[in-house]
């Protein structure tokens, strides 16, 4: 069996810098201020535990840990891999290809890949990594239990979802994966994982993610979780969910948890029921998640949330032009905005605003007035992003067809770069906007008044992000190799 013996890796650090490579977030540590746990290797290791594998999986991001020395821990252990699977994402996928062909060389073993790259672009992923075997378009998991069950590389083709290399030739996947278990998914495989790694910023606290639910039936032309999980929302069932909760917290002592979804309150109907379960219950947890503004309208349904436990909501609010909101395909209205932000004020919930800046029709001026939007709604917290063309993404086809794409390189995808040009915008005008922005934001006497415990939590469990944080908002840093975002508490 080709994955007898399976090797399940989160890569290290990318020039000294971590990365989540979890789903559709592919960010660096300062966005989250932790690296989210690689959720899906640890829902494949309890799968392929199921049929009858041997696996380790190892997070070298958590561990800190390179790839010679992980390489002398297995030998150590006599465990030699039949096969290694290992998520990536866009930026990373070149540095942790290479890290991965150590491994391949050292044991002579196939290496396979998942992650937004596969799922947007598999064939030209697999010309940016020439050294890997095959990568899983969609979701993984299906077929990486087809892929270990088999006999030999030679039936790679019997894998739909696997776009693959033979004899040279790139063999596109039959299929995007949909994981038909994902109802009855096992409980993941937590024990594999040195949990008390990711931790909270502002609570110091561990946390695991808690999947409630796949697919978006939005068509964001800047997302990739369409091409990811589809568009189909599929939700797990709200008592599943809560047993998984309290099994959680019972055998692994957490408290917090990422309720884990692209929105996870999208079904307020189902997602009442989950957590008047959790109500019921009251297990003494706190969760947190990604919302949408238009499905938190409702005031007696976020008040349902707080009671559950619900520590904060984030939200894309994107952008203060109604039309760009509408070029975006976001669908989103103004007044939903700011009604959902008072909504979780009124109930202590804190809110978490995500913005965009230099999306195709961005100017100078409407940066300035997407800044005093966020001013004026004034969420507890909020995070001014560049916009990044994800190839495969229709704001990638978008960015081609206009001519503003000033570059290609895959490594810089990601939130600390800028890479269009056009309409009076580059990298300098944008970077330099999100940068003033932040301040402003984070600089108020106001803000800083009604923050100052938060403040001071921060500084006490992250202080070198924290620095990093202050250096960028006072001096005007770019420090690419340590990071630059401001965000602290919720990911994208």
């Amino acid at each position: 069996m080709l994955g007898q013996k399976t090797l399940l890796v989160n890569p290290p650090l990318v020039d000294g810098i971590r990365f989540t490579r979890q789903g559709r977030c592919q960010e660096r540590e300062d966005v989250l201020g932790t690296t989210k746990p690689p959720y899906t290797l640890v829902l494949l290791a309890s799968l392929l535990r199921e049929s009858g594998c041997e696996v380790r999986l190892i997070d070298q991001t958590a561990e800190n840990l390179s790839t010679a020395d992980l390489i002398a821990r297995l030998d150590a252990e006599g465990f030699t891999p039949t096969i290694i699977i290992f998520c990536s994402t866009t930026p990373t996928l070149e540095a942790d290809a290479a890290e991965m062909l150590t491994f391949k060389e050292h044991w002579q073993v196939p290496i396979f890949s998942f992650g937004p790259h596969a799922s947007c672009a598999p064939e030209l992923s697999m010309e940016k990594a020439p050294d890997i075997d095959g990568m899983f378009v969609g979701e993984p998991e299906d077929g990486v239990v087809q892929l270990a069950g088999l006999g030999s590389l030679a039936e790679a083709d019997l894998v739909p979802s696997l776009t693959f290399r033979r004899k040279g030739e790139v063999i596109p996947c039959k299929s995007s994966g949909t994981y038909a278990g994902f109802m009855e998914m096992p409980y993941p495989a937590w024990d594999l994982l040195p949990l008390n790694q990711y931790r909270l910023p502002l609570t110091d606290k561990p946390y695991v993610l808690i999947e409630s639910s796949r697919g978006c039936p939005y068509s964001c032309d800047f997302c990739v979780v369409p091409l990811l999980q589809g568009h189909s929302f599929r939700e797990r069932d709200a008592t599943v969910l809560v047993d998984e909760i309290e099994r959680t917290k019972r055998e692994l002592g957490i408290e917090y948890f990422y309720i884990w979804g692209d929105t996870v309150t999208l079904n307020v109907k189902t997602f009442s029921r989950f957590c008047d379960e959790l109500i019921e219950r009251d297990l003494g947890i706190k969760w947190f998640g990604n919302s949408r503004a238009d499905s938190l309208t409702d005031e007696t349904f976020v008040h349902r949330l707080k009671r559950s436990g619900c520590w904060m909501l984030s939200m894309g609010i994107e952008s203060e032009s109604d039309e760009l909101r509408v070029d975006m395909l976001k669908r989103l209205e103004a007044k939903n905005i700011r009604i959902a932000v008072e909504n979780l004020r009124k109930a202590d919930i804190k809110s978490f605003g995500f913005f965009i800046f230099g999306y195709p029709g961005d100017t100078p001026e409407t940066l300035e007035r997407t800044t005093q939007y966020a001013l004026d709604l004034d969420p507890d917290f909020a995070n001014f992003y560049p916009a990044v063309p994800y190839p495969g993404t229709e704001l990638y086809e978008k960015c081609r067809r206009m001519g503003l794409l000033a570059s290609d390189e895959w490594s810089k995808m990601e939130y600390s770069f800028y890479l269009l040009e056009g309409n009076g915008l580059d990298e300098r005008i944008v970077m330099s906007s999100i940068n003033k922005a932040r301040r402003r934001f984070f600089l108020r006497f106001r803000y800083i008044r009604r923050h100052f415990g938060d403040i001071l939590r921060l500084i006490y469990t992250k202080r070198a992000l924290t620095w990093q944080v202050a250096r960028r908002l006072l001096f005007n840093e770019r420090t690419i190799t340590g990071g630059t975002s401001s965000g602290a508490i919720a990911g994208r």
